[in-house]
């Protein structure tokens, strides 16, 4: 698991692509795996836009726009069958961004509610 970390010095790039760009770029840099250099993401368009509730058309329009500014390159290869493998997208991690590894969270116990006997119905509700 990654987390991203955006700095000032990004705020002009932004503006530049639109808040719809930008949240398909972090979404393909929280998927990717390799170093600064070496960054990939192997993630198939219809998984990126179903994952940011976006139609497939408005997210493929996205890396559009991120291979563009030179953001992405697009590198798909074929499986022996002939068949298109899932998409694999070199990503240039722009400046003012930076990939941290997130070490792994345990997830935190769930408390025990005890049975009471009672004969009344109870109803919590949490606002």
């Amino acid at each position: 698991m990654r987390s991203i970390v955006v700095g000032a010095a990004s705020s002009e790039l932004r503006r530049a692509l639109g808040p719809t760009s930008w949240v398909v770029l972090e979404e393909l840099l929280l998927r990717s795996h390799g170093t600064t250099g070496d960054c990939v993401a192997c993630v198939s368009v219809r998984s990126l836009a179903a994952s940011l509730g976006l139609a497939k058309d408005t997210a493929a329009r996205a890396i559009r726009r991120l291979r563009d500014v030179g953001l992405v390159t697009v590198a798909q290869q074929r499986t022996e069958a002939g068949i298109f493998d899932t998409g694999s997208y070199d990503i240039a991690i722009p400046n003012g961004v930076t990939l941290i590894a997130s070490p792994p969270v345990a997830p935190q116990p769930r408390a025990r509610v005890g049975r009471r006997e009672s004969s009344q119905l109870s109803l919590a509700i949490e606002s």
